[in-house]
């Protein structure tokens, strides 16, 4: 768990977030097909390592009263953030253990900043959800620190998770995980409340696959206020973490924050996942100023390998982060339903770019893949049996054409030869994933039934051929 900093207005930016640095380490999930786009995870914030206000060295004693009255037992710190820290504690009438967010002793002084950590409690507090995670009760000691009990989450950040990833199975479940806190979010806002902090952090992902969305201290209520009693913000506040921002919510434009803000985050995280970076890296005011023009590298530019993410996931993000409300999803439901449904299609196959001159596949060759051109052109060549030095050109493959799933299902070497003209982006489906298709799929069986049949007629024409007379001998 993570606390982000409090909203402050601009023109100071900085201190608004606070930025953590992710757990490294841990061992590898069950893994198979690798993912050759991903080469690894950057830390957020290596260079914006900054916090809002200065946190002390020594936590302060734990003020709840159930610690006081000996209930609760204290085991210590274990997270901490800009609005205060949090603590493992063990209930002894109830015989669990809990957590315990206490706010920083130097913002317990100041009535705003300790109105939005009560805010947060009762927000939380009142989203019952099964990926919200619950607050048990809310205190304020005699010095007025507050504090509030919730359940401790054992287990994994979202941050975490994508470092970890190297294959396709782990990032199926970074996608499952989103698709949950989508529905979580779906609920949040139904009730009128924005999170406005979303990040890999601030997910956790149980042993036994819970989710929770975590850290609602930067939420805004957009509908009636009867859950906080803390002001509206004025316009030119900024609250969150910039590398997630969408620009609206960078340029402190809160009267235009609404579920679509959540959504671009939610997106943001999703190219965190494909590329292993944030959408906006850099130092702070280049950062904060890229999020304000929405200004960041397509996933399918952001990486020096040639293998990019699967086109689809590429749309989603993009969709998600559009510079324009109007232009993302509209709902949180409507984006958990396109990552389900990229889970359900298993439109995993990466996009690979081919330079101009490249032969892509070579007469002969055994067939590994086949080939879905989405960007170029390329030419079909074939050998002429006179002289194997020439070649015949046979015909110009353009986006949306198929080519190299015939030798594949007749199990023959190539027929032909396929050249990039110029540089050319296409979809590749190895030879595996073909057969798993044809094998446990009906759709799969009728595929390879046409092609059976294409390749029966194409025999027969050549039969044709070479009986007439002038034929090939």
């Amino acid at each position: 768990m993570s606390s982000s900093s409090p909203a402050r207005s601009r023109p100071t930016p900085p201190a608004t977030v606070v930025f953590t640095q992710p757990p490294e380490g841990g061992s590898r999930l069950d893994a198979y097909d690798a993912l050759p786009w991903f080469e690894g995870a950057q830390h957020d914030d290596a260079s914006l390592a900054a916090t809002g206000r200065a946190l002390q060295a020594t936590p302060p004693a734990t003020p709840h009263p159930g610690i006081a009255s000996g209930r609760l037992r204290d085991e210590g710190e274990i997270a901490r953030g800009g609005m205060g820290s949090i603590h493992r504690l063990y209930d002894l009438d109830l015989r669990r253990r809990v957590a315990l967010k206490v706010i920083e002793p130097g913002l317990a002084r100041d009535p705003e900043m300790t109105q939005r950590f009560v805010d947060e409690a009762r927000i939380t507090g009142a989203l019952t959800h099964p990926n919200i995670v619950p607050v048990h009760d809310l205190a304020v000691d005699e010095r007025g620190v507050a504090s509030y009990t919730m359940k401790l989450v054992d287990g994994r950040t979202l941050t975490e998770l994508i470092a970890m990833q190297g294959s396709q199975r782990d990032l199926e479940r970074i996608l499952q995980c989103l698709a949950t806190v989508c529905d979580a979010l779906a609920y949040a806002h139904s009730r009128g409340i924005i999170h406005r902090d979303l990040k890999p952090d601030n997910i956790m992902v149980g042993e036994f696959g819970e989710v929770y969305l975590m850290d609602w201290g930067c939420a805004i209520a957009t509908g009636e206020r009867t859950l906080v009693d803390g002001p509206v913000e004025p316009e030119g506040t900024v609250a969150g973490t910039v590398r997630y921002m969408a620009p609206e919510q960078a340029r402190g434009e809160v009267s235009r924050i609404d579920a679509r803000t959540d959504i671009f985050s939610i997106g943001a995280i999703l190219y965190k996942a494909l590329t292993g970076q944030a959408p906006y890296m850099g130092p702070m005011e280049e950062a904060m100023a890229a999020a304000e023009r929405c200004e960041f590298r397509s996933p399918d530019e952001s990486g020096g390998v040639a293998v990019k993410p699967p086109p689809t996931l590429t749309a989603i993000v993009k969709k998600a982060m559009a510079k324009e409300p109007a232009d993302r999803y509209q709902n949180a439901a409507e984006l958990a339903e396109a990552l389900r449904a990229f889970l359900r299609g298993g439109n995993w196959f990466p996009l690979h770019v081919f330079q101009a001159g490249k032969v892509i596949v070579r007469e002969g060759d055994r067939a590994d893949a086949a080939y879905i051109i989405t960007a170029g052109r390329c030419e079909v060549r074939k050998c002429d049996p006179e002289d194997p030095r020439r070649s015949q050109s046979l015909r110009i493959l353009k986006p949306g054409d198929v080519f190299g799933e015939t030798a594949i299902f007749a199990d023959a070497p190539r027929s032909a030869s396929v050249v990039a003209l110029e540089d050319v982006s296409a979809v590749v489906v190895d030879r595996a994933s073909l057969e798993e298709l044809v094998s446990h799929t009906y759709l799969g069986r009728f595929v390879k039934a046409m092609a059976d049949r294409f390749l029966e007629v194409e025999a027969k024409a050549r039969a044709a051929a070479a009986a007439a007379p002038g034929g090939p001998r």
